[in-house]
């Protein structure tokens, strides 16, 4: 059996040497580069299963890096090695289709943890694409009592990429904007950061900012006293202080009126709230999540959303897809809507003909993965045997077929690139001013941080680092090259 390849370029010799002969012992057939435009070339030459490279290089940093790699060989994995661990640096690394992000030092055995791994699961991910049947496919039964609401991964590059980006987002504090079509799973991505995140056993709760009378938003955002308006019969909470602790997902954000998004900016700054009607302050503890499928930046201009506001919320900012522009992920998403149809009507619908999933695959879904749930609720209702046919689909479905003309068609079985690849596109012309100001705003977040666990540690930096999980020494260095202020107590 022949040895797998792997790629390690790091412009450290005493690493790649080490790195190399234990990957050797390993089993492992390993090539050294010290330039990242050295690595490109050997990528070209050889056939490499895997690659290992440091993200800051002489002559090229990692994102750029990446995204040539990605232009060589789409499907090979990347990993990639860093001494700066920063949340929105490995989002970043990701999105342009990084497999995983570590952080130094090196631990040998981790590593090749994670090689062994993404080997695996690029040779499974092949096997798959090259067994793929058209036949129909069985909906898999499921137990009534399962919770239905559940976060669907699909199998599509966009969809894993918003999966790590989710779960590198939600242990962190960070507020986040979702983005994306109405019916588009908002709601459900929000959920399932604050499920992922160190406030999972506190609330979360949801507004929806488009459903509230412009009278009434204030009092349900931040709460009333007794008498603050006609109709105030008694005090009453607002979703702020009914969500301290845990998450506040705030809905169609764009919404918000101009005196209530004041009244958001002093949240966002201060954690405080002021009930309508009072005179006294609140701290609240509250991560807020908001969404829109408005575009903000237009908004801003127009000068209905300020500015302040918005770049406040986007400290992390997740795009879902529309449906029509991930359409690998629609029979995936048919059977899981299936299981749900079947619970909710106690029937037993096992699959779907050929046709319909040709159908659903040539549809454009304006309503997104909403419109797809209830059709295909609406086609089990309808269905009296075990297989969903044409019959129990909507006129406008069925009829969306004979719109396609020869263009269609070929898009239709042509691989649809993902989001992410079209992001990769314009990065070295757009976005490589924003990777400058990027690290100008990690090394802020980082600050903050750090001086916010030196003060919940009463300024033990042992402890300190043993929170941040670093090594003392590392967070000595990033004190001292932050200049971060010990005077209130030192060691």
């Amino acid at each position: 059996m022949a040895k797998k390849k792997i790629l390690l370029i790091d412009d450290d010799v005493d690493i790649c040497t080490l790195l190399k002969r234990f990957l050797e012992r390993k089993g492992y057939e390993v090539f050294i580069c010290f330039r990242g435009k050295e690595g490109v070339l050997t990528l070209e030459k050889y056939a490499i299963d895997l690659v290992l490279t440091d993200f800051r290089l002489p002559d090229i940093d990692g994102l750029e890096l990446i995204q040539k790699m990605k232009e060589v060989n789409r499907t090979v994995p990347i990993i990639v090695i860093t001494g700066y661990s920063d949340v929105k640096q490995a989002v970043k690394v990701i999105q342009l289709g990084a497999y995983e992000y570590v952080t130094k030092p090196i631990f040998p055995e981790e590593i090749v943890l994670h090689i062994e791994e993404a080997i695996k699961k690029s040779g499974s991910e092949l096997s798959q694409n090259d067994q793929k049947e058209t036949k129909v496919i069985v909906a898999e039964k499921k137990d009534k009592s399962e919770n239905s609401f559940q976060f669907i991964v699909g199998s599509s590059a966009t969809s894993k990429a918003i999966q790590k980006q989710i779960k590198l987002v939600a242990p962190t504090d960070m507020t986040v904007v979702i983005l994306g079509e109405s019916g588009t799973g908002k709601e459900v991505a929000a959920r399932r950061i604050h499920e992922n995140s160190n406030r999972k056993s506190k609330p979360f709760l949801a507004v929806d900012c488009g459903a509230l009378p412009h009278e009434l938003a204030a009092s349900e955002l931040f709460g009333h006293v007794k008498g603050a308006f006609t109709g105030a019969v008694a005090d009453k909470k607002g979703q702020f202080e009914l969500a301290n602790g845990g998450t506040l997902f705030l809905d169609e954000i764009g919404n918000l009126s101009y005196e209530n998004q004041v009244k958001l900016l002093r949240v966002l700054q201060e954690r405080k709230i002021r009930r309508v009607g009072s005179e006294k302050d609140m701290q609240v503890d509250v991560r807020i999540i908001a969404a829109t499928n408005e575009d903000l930046k237009k908004s801003m201009e127009k000068g209905s959303f300020r500015e302040d506001i918005y770049f406040r919320l986007n400290e992390f900012k997740i795009e879902l897809p529309a449906l029509r522009e991930n359409r690998e992920t629609i029979e995936e998403f048919a059977y899981h809507f299936l299981n749900e149809a079947n619970q909710f009507l106690n029937k037993n619908v096992k699959a779907y003909s050929k046709e319909v999933i040709a159908i659903f695959k040539n549809y454009d879904w304006p309503g997104n993965i909403r419109e797809l749930k209830n059709v295909i609720r609406r086609a089990v209702l309808l269905t009296t045997n075990e297989i969903i046919d044409e019959k129990a689909l909507p006129h406008e479905l069925k009829t969306s077929r004979s719109k396609g003309d020869l263009e269609e068609k070929i898009k239709f079985q042509t691989p649809l690139k993902t989001s992410l690849e079209d992001e990769v596109i314009p990065f070295s012309v757009q976005q490589k001013e924003q990777v400058r100001t990027l690290k100008e705003e990690v090394q802020d977040f980082e600050v903050q941080v750090i001086e916010k666990t030196l003060k919940l540690v009463d300024y033990n930096k042992t402890k300190c680092a043993e929170l941040l999980g670093i090594k003392r020494k590392t967070l000595y260095n990033k004190i001292a090259a932050y200049g971060i202020n010990l005077n209130k107590k030192d060691e």
